[in-house]
């Protein structure tokens, strides 16, 4: 089932993620520069789409019988579920390094919007991806068991 295109787009959005997190700010550090990252989340966008294309052709063309598509839709959404909590509680652990949430004065970041040079890592991180991986997964397992 693996295709060497596929571990291609795995390394390929691997080495996105990396990228995305070097290039962004720590939030104990002051940056007057804007976010040089916005000119890297096209080449993320198109990375994390051909790999999940891929993921849903492999998936879609592959030939499981329905005990084991029952088994990667229930593995599939626990992961999604314990991304999406891990997700939440990285992201609010980010927050409290910037004191309040972006919204309120207080907060050290109050001026930036919501995607600036610090908040990079929030919207591409491991957790984003296994979300979305494995809501791919799930979805194409459900439709491909509804098939059957």
């Amino acid at each position: 089932m693996l295709s060497r295109q596929l571990i291609i787009y795995f390394l390929l959005c691997i080495i996105a993620i990396v990228m995305v997190r070097e290039f962004s700010f720590n939030p104990e550090s002051f940056s007057g520069n804007r976010n040089s990252v916005i000119l890297i989340f096209p080449y993320v966008l198109l990375v994390f789409s051909l790999f999940g294309y891929e993921l849903f052709l492999k998936l879609r063309d592959a030939s499981f019988n329905v005990f084991t598509w029952r088994k990667m839709i229930i593995c599939s959404f626990i992961i999604m579920l314990a991304s999406g909590v891990l997700e939440f509680v990285y992201f609010s652990e980010f927050i409290h390094k910037f004191g309040r949430p972006f919204t309120r004065e207080a907060s050290r970041i109050y001026i930036y919007p919501w995607l600036n040079q610090y908040t990079n890592t929030v919207f591409v991180n491991f957790y984003t991806f296994l979300m979305y991986a494995s809501t791919v997964t799930f979805c194409t397992s459900l439709i491909t068991l509804a098939k059957k």
